[in-house]
C-alpha cells in the first residue's frame, strides 16, 4: 500500500506549518524564499561573504550605497531629506560656511546646535569638527583668535581705562611698547561715544538693557576685551575711567594676573581704600615702568630654566 505523503510542512528555519501543493512538484523544505536564503547563508558564510565582496565593489553598487547612507543619516540624525540639504547648499553658493571651501553634497556636513539638536547649515569636515571640539563656546573660539596674536618671549599687558581718554591711552601703550612689551589697547578705538551710540541704537531696535547685554555686537565686544584679559600677564588701569574698568581690574586680579594701577601723574579727587587689592598703584609711567622690569626679568628667567 502506498504511503500518503504529508500535506503540510514545517519550516527548518521559522517553524511555520505550510501547506505542500496538492499535485505534482517536489516537497518544499522552506515556506518561503526568505527562510530558504536565510539557511543557506547560515550554512555557507564563506561563500555570503565573497559573494558580499564581489557585489560591493562593483561601481554602481558604491554609489548607491554611498547615497543611500547619506540619505539615511540626514533623515535619522537630523530629520532631513536629502534635497533639504541641496536647498541648503545651494544657499549657501555651495560653500562651507566656516571656510568658504567649495562643497559637493557628498562633501556636506549638516551642523546642528548641540544643545536644541536643531539644523544650523552646512559645514566641511575640519569646521564641523572644529565646532564639536570647542563645544560651540564662542568665547574658546574668540580666545583661540586672541592665541594666535600672543607673543610668549614678550610680557603682554592689557591696559584698562575710559573711552574719554582716546589720547592719553594709545600714548602710555607707544610708550610701554617702545620698552619691549605687548600692549593691548585697541578698545579705545570706537571713540568716546561708543557707549551712548549703543545705547542709542539698542533703544531704537526696542531691547532693554539686559537683552541689549545678549545682542551680537555687544558679546563680540565683551568677549574681545575678556579674552585679551584672559591671555595678558598684567593689568594695568589707567585713572581717570569708570565702573567697567574697574571690573576688568577686578576680573584680571581674580584670575591671578598681577594688576596696576596708573594715577599718571595726578592725586585721584576722591581717595579709596579698595586699590589696596592691585599689587602696587603707581604714580607715573616711569614708576609703572620700574615695577614692569621685575616682572620681566622673572619671565625671562622661567624662560631659561624652560629651555
Amino acid at each position: 500500500m502506498k504511503t500518503q505523503k504529508p500535506l503540510n510542512g514545517i519550516c527548518p528555519v521559522c517553524n511555520n506549518i505550510f501547506e505542500h501543493k496538492k499535485r505534482g512538484g517536489s516537497r518544499k523544505t522552506y515556506c518561503s524564499s526568505e527562510c530558504c536564503r536565510k539557511d543557506w547563508i547560515k550554512n555557507n558564510p564563506e561563500k555570503r561573504k565573497e559573494t558580499l565582496r564581489k557585489s560591493a565593489c562593483k561601481p554602481e553598487n558604491i554609489k548607491r550605497h554611498k547615497e543611500y547612507n547619506r540619505g539615511y543619516r540626514f533623515r535619522k540624525n537630523y530629520g532631513l531629506t536629502e534635497n533639504d540639504v541641496e536647498l541648503q547648499l545651494h544657499r549657501q553658493n555651495y560653500t562651507c560656511y566656516g571656510c568658504l571651501k567649495k562643497l559637493s553634497i557628498g562633501e556636506a556636513r549638516v551642523d546642528h546646535c548641540h544643545n536644541s539638536g536643531k539644523f544650523r547649515g552646512i559645514l566641511c569636515d575640519s569646521c564641523n569638527w572644529a565646532l564639536g571640539f570647542v563645544r560651540d563656546s564662542k568665547a574658546t573660539l574668540r580666545r583661540l583668535m586672541t592665541y594666535l596674536d600672543y607673543d610668549k618671549n614678550k610680557l603682554s599687558l592689557y591696559l584698562m581705562g575710559a573711552l574719554k581718554n582716546e589720547l592719553r591711552i594709545p600714548e602710555i601703550g607707544n610708550s610701554l611698547r617702545a620698552e619691549g612689551y605687548f600692549v593691548m589697547d585697541e578698545w579705545i578705538t570706537p571713540g568716546e561715544h561708543a557707549d551712548e551710540n549703543w545705547q542709542r541704537y539698542e533703544k531704537i531696535r526696542g531691547r532693554n538693557y539686559k537683552e541689549a547685554l545678549r545682542g551680537i555686537a555687544a558679546t563680540n565686544i565683551f568677549l574681545f576685551d575678556k579674552t585679551h584679559i584672559d591671555m595678558s600677564d598684567v593689568g594695568v588701569l589707567v585713572l581717570p575711567c569708570g565702573k567697567s574698568a574697574f571690573l576688568e581690574l577686578g576680573y584680571a586680579k581674580g584670575s591671578g594676573k598681577k594688576t596696576f594701577i596708573l594715577l599718571d601723574g595726578h592725586e585721584p579727587p576722591r581717595y579709596d581704600i579698595m586699590p589696596n587689592f592691585v599689587d602696587k598703584v603707581c604714580f607715573d609711567i616711569e614708576e609703572l615702568k620700574e615695577e614692569l622690569k621685575k616682572i620681566k626679568i622673572n619671565v625671562t628667567q622661567q624662560n631659561i630654566l624652560k629651555e
